[in-house]
């Protein structure tokens, strides 16, 4: 027992606790991976059925861009914490149609139509965690203006 030390016990050496460190890191990227494929689903699948309130292919691709810059930089956390990420993709939607100035879509218009996508509860629109205690919750558009335009406001700004 006392000479397995070196190799940790894995073929070909290196110790165990490494590759164990190694394993959750390429599981926890694959994971990523997996949640930013299906925000761009989410996403494109919103934006194509608000086509019909006004939402353009390019105010589609700024707002896949905000939503990956989002999702994997240092906002992620901030902006995720406590909430579904349907929540932050509509809000990205509101965000990137006020800057394109796609006017048909207002909160309103995005979540009568993620409504009619997806099987969600109300609770998804009205009780938004807006922190920074738990109990302290709002409806989409309170967290759109106190915590996600304070948080992404240079991102939709940015072409």
């Amino acid at each position: 027992a006392v000479g397995a030390g070196a190799a940790g016990g894995v073929p070909g050496g290196g110790g165990g606790e490494g590759a164990t460190k190694m394993q959750v890191h390429k599981q926890l990227a694959c994971l990523g991976k997996r949640v930013c494929q299906h925000a761009h689903e989410v996403l494109m699948t919103l934006c194509k059925a608000l086509g019909a309130h006004g939402m353009t292919d390019k105010a589609a691709s700024r707002a896949a861009a905000v939503l990956k810059r989002i999702l994997t930089g240092a906002l992620s956390r901030e902006v995720l914490t406590g909430r579904h990420l349907h929540q932050v993709i509509m809000c990205v939607v509101f965000g990137v149609c006020k800057v394109e100035e796609v006017h048909g879509a207002t909160f309103r218009t995005i979540i009568g139509e993620h409504q009619t996508l997806y099987d969600e509860p109300e609770s998804l629109y009205w009780m938004v965690f807006i922190g920074p205690a738990a109990d302290q919750t709002g409806n989409l558009i309170e967290f759109y203006n106190k915590r996600f335009i304070p948080a992404c406001k240079d991102l939709l700004l940015s072409p």
